[in-house]
């Protein structure tokens, strides 16, 4: 599973709003929508960021 399904299962499961996790990832809501809608690839630092923030929910 990719990390953008995963963080799609996430939103979805637990009902996390997109703007929470943009924020943590210290990214814009636009850049986390173009992410989600597989448009652009996010950074390192923010794919390590994220995939800590999925871990936490588990």
């Amino acid at each position: 599973m990719t990390l953008r399904e995963r963080t799609l299962q996430l939103i979805s499961e637990r009902g996390i709003k997109k703007s929470f996790i943009a924020s943590k990832l210290s990214i814009s809501n636009s850049l986390f929508s173009l992410f989600i809608n597989d448009k652009q690839p996010l950074q390192k630092p923010e794919i390590m960021k994220l995939e800590k923030l999925i871990e936490s929910y588990k």
